[in-house]
């Protein structure tokens, strides 16, 4: 068995940020895997687990595009511009009840749709980038591929579909956010 600490938190950021640099998380990642393994020669696979609460923004090339943001970035509760009300408490009104059931729950602050619509309405999104969560962040830079999410994971996304089990269409568009890129949904297994 092995420990190694996460990456200090990034200062100097927004306030009520919590982000962490992309690059450190996925050296740490990558020192661990090579302390491992030579003790696991005949290694075929990898399982990672993590908290879902965690985002890295990537472009169509898999490029970082941002820090990663964690579940205790507080940005969203932030004052909206157009009141007395936070971003977040702007950002659920747009969420029509009939699309709370079809999630399956209401939105969550520290939800990958709800910080992204954040930063959508603070114009700090740029069209065409993904939203995509740490653990598949580094998945897809370990193995050189493009950025997906495994099933049980997309739910935490916030945007979720459980009658089809695909993006729900209808909210990422009431958030701001169907000018992003959207990690294929692959099942449970």
């Amino acid at each position: 068995m092995r420990r190694t600490p996460f990456p200090s938190q990034l200062e100097n950021t927004a306030p009520l940020s919590c982000e962490f640099d992309p690059d450190e998380i996925l050296q740490a990642v990558r020192t661990l895997l090579a302390e491992l393994a030579p003790h696991a020669p005949d290694c075929e696979g990898l399982v990672m687990c993590a908290q879902m609460h965690g985002m890295v923004l990537m472009n169509s090339r898999g490029e970082i595009q941002s820090n990663c943001v964690t579940w205790r970035d507080q940005r969203v509760v932030m004052p909206h511009p157009s009141g007395s009300e936070s971003y977040f408490q702007v950002l659920t009104k747009r969420i029509d009840p009939k699309h709370v059931r079809q999630l399956g729950h209401e939105l969550d602050p520290a939800g990958r749709s709800a910080i992204s619509s954040g930063f959508a309405e603070q114009g700090d999104l740029t069209p065409g980038i993904m939203p995509v969560s740490l653990p598949d962040f580094v998945l897809s830079a370990l193995c050189e591929s493009a950025p997906g999410v495994e099933l049980t994971n997309a739910g935490a996304y916030g945007a979720l579909k459980l009658e089809t089990l695909d993006w729900h269409e209808e909210v990422i568009a009431a958030l701001g956010l169907d000018d992003l890129h959207w990690p294929e949904i692959s099942p449970a297994r």
